[in-house]
């Protein structure tokens, strides 16, 4: 069973890249589905919020986290030690959400294109010179997924996750505020929520979890 997610919602326009090109269309298309639904892909996501918890780490000064974020997302060379790190779902729409576009399409009611066109956008961009001007033949169309859509990231683990590895996890997931391609330029502002199962909900543990961290963090200092 799935114990604990991350809730991801858009605050901006982000651009999930898939590095391909329409021909037509788009310079730079997103991830997508073969119903027309965009996601992250897992490695994606995790990269981006490994870097997010490294920047976590730094501004709490003590070294023993790093070992614990080696645990929780893996280093180079675990080898057979890779199943002990926590493994990570695409970053997709709600299942309630989905479940229903699937069926649109299954049933021929709606066309994969139309729930793509229905989520997503096509913005222009284009180049500056250090003068200002614009750069000649820089005019770029990308395909940016809408904001305010809610996106959820399924947590897997071989082991029970302890009380400074779940505020680790938590403490990241406020910290992550940006996501996906053009973060430097306005586009894939997220704020997200550290969720875990309770009686059959989820919950937004990140204050509990997070507090619970900082707590043993003031004490050990």
């Amino acid at each position: 069973m799935i114990k604990y997610r991350i809730q991801v919602k858009l605050l901006t326009e982000a651009i999930f890249g898939s590095g391909y090109s329409i021909p037509g269309s788009v310079d730079l298309e997103i991830v997508h589905d073969e119903y027309g639904l965009p996601y992250m892909k897992a490695k994606t996501f995790k990269g981006n919020f490994r870097e997010a918890m490294e920047d976590v780490i730094t501004f709490i000064g003590n070294k023993k986290y790093e070992t614990i974020k080696d645990k929780l997302l893996g280093k180079e060379g675990d080898g057979l030690n890779t199943w002990r790190t926590i493994k990570f779902s695409h970053c997709t729409l709600s299942k309630n959400i989905t479940d229903v576009l699937k069926y649109g399409v299954d049933e021929e009611i709606i066309k994969p294109s139309e729930v793509k066109e229905a989520l997503t956008n096509i913005r222009s961009f284009t180049s500056v010179e250090d003068s200002g001007a614009y750069r000649e033949g820089s005019l770029r169309h990308m395909r940016v997924v809408k904001k305010d859509l809610v996106f959820y990231v399924n947590l897997y683990s071989n082991e029970k996750l302890t009380e400074e590895e779940l505020g680790l996890l938590a403490i990241t997931s406020k910290y992550f505020r940006h996501i996906g391609t053009m973060r430097t330029r306005g586009k894939g502002e997220v704020e997200c929520s550290f969720q875990e199962l309770v009686n059959g909900e989820y919950q937004d543990k990140t204050d509990y979890y997070m507090n619970k961290l900082l707590k043993g963090v003031k004490g050990n200092g």
